[in-house]
């Protein structure tokens, strides 16, 4: 079994705003009025955290929200395995197992689109999931002559 809370998230704007040149730290986006970081988050995989809860910072500044104030998805996978061995005699035997992997086939999703303006207005896949992160459920069988 493995039960994992989501991950730290931080939204961007997808844009130099602050003017400062650097690219590999995209520049964050204030938290509008009236919303907090726990509020933002709506837990829909169409839209994970709602994008009205930011609002583009003014050009050359940088906005107020802190690096990793969302909770992403969590995750929890239950695989399990049963195994029989048949002895023919001292020496040969047969091994059967079956395994199930996500046994629950419970869906587990990816993280969410975390840019959020293109162009100035907000971007249609701001905190929407596009994938998830396990398989759905999987069984395999196998078996094994041990000699």
């Amino acid at each position: 079994m493995t039960l994992l809370s989501g991950f730290d998230l931080t939204p961007f704007i997808g844009a130099n705003q602050s003017g400062n040149g650097d690219t590999n730290a995209p520049d964050r986006p204030n938290l509008a009025p009236g919303f907090t970081a726990d509020t933002a988050v709506t837990g829909d995989p169409n839209k994970w955290f709602n994008p009205a809860a930011f609002a583009l910072p003014s050009s050359g500044t940088f906005g107020n929200l802190g690096r990793g104030r969302l909770r992403g998805p969590g995750l929890a996978d239950w695989n399990f395995s049963v195994g029989k061995n048949i002895s023919f005699t001292e020496r040969v035997r047969l091994q059967f197992r079956a395994e199930a992997f996500n046994i629950t086939n419970h869906t587990n999703f990816g993280a969410p689109v975390l840019s959020l303006f293109a162009n100035g207005q907000f971007s249609p896949t701001a905190g929407k999931i596009q994938n998830t992160t396990t398989t759905s459920r999987q069984l395999q069988f196998g078996l094994k002559l041990v000699f």
